[in-house]
């Protein structure tokens, strides 16, 4: 399972998508939609999804042109080995919370505490052949997925490939997307444009 889980991570994580993407559209939250706690909700929602986006952004700036080819530790790298999924985890959870259901935001929670840990040890396993020493002893002193912003460093120049940036900012705006498309699904339902099979909490 963890071989098939590492090898076909996109593919699970698609068909985990188009079954989030069919709950969005086909529920409502049980919250009123102009209530102060779906407000609220929504508020921190919003936070959320637009830091993983800036996050996503950050990360990428320093493994443009350098991933897999040597230890990346300075910036958000230095403080934790996996930013990239961190800052995804709060994307999704950002997702969740403007949708205004936390059954949804729960799903959201245990896909990536389910597929992702077995992805990280397989591409830890992967950098440690590459890598060696340099890896071994990044790994030994920085977290894997919980921060610790007292071992953050950083460098006062950094030279990075564009053409990957720009591959990078496409993968981050999606989160920021995700905003005016779930807007416009629930503008959708309350119009009664899109069908509504049941309300999640």
């Amino acid at each position: 399972m963890q071989e098939f889980l590492a090898r076909h991570r996109i593919g699970v994580s698609r068909a985990f998508f188009v079954i989030a993407i069919a709950l969005i559209l086909l529920t409502v939250s049980a919250w009123q939609p102009s209530g102060v706690f779906m407000l609220f909700l929504r508020g921190i929602g919003f936070t959320l999804v637009t830091v993983a986006a800036l996050g996503r952004l950050w990360c990428s700036l320093y493994i443009c042109g350098y991933k897999n080819r040597r230890v990346i530790q300075d910036g958000p790298y230095s403080m934790v080995r996996n930013p990239l999924y961190c800052f995804s985890l709060l994307g999704g959870i950002g997702i969740g919370f403007m949708v205004g259901s936390l059954v949804i935001t729960s799903l959201i929670v245990l896909f990536y505490v389910w597929i992702y840990p077995i992805t990280i040890r397989d591409e830890e396993e992967k950098l440690e052949s590459m890598l060696g020493k340099d890896y071994l002893e990044y790994k030994a002193r920085t977290p894997r997925l919980m921060p610790k912003l007292s071992l953050y460093t950083n460098v006062e120049q950094y030279t990075i490939n564009i053409k990957q940036m720009q591959n990078a900012f496409l993968d981050a705006v999606w989160f920021l997307l995700a905003v005016p498309i779930l807007i416009a699904i629930d503008l959708a339902h309350r119009a009664g444009l899109l069908p509504v099979i049941t309300t999640l909490w």
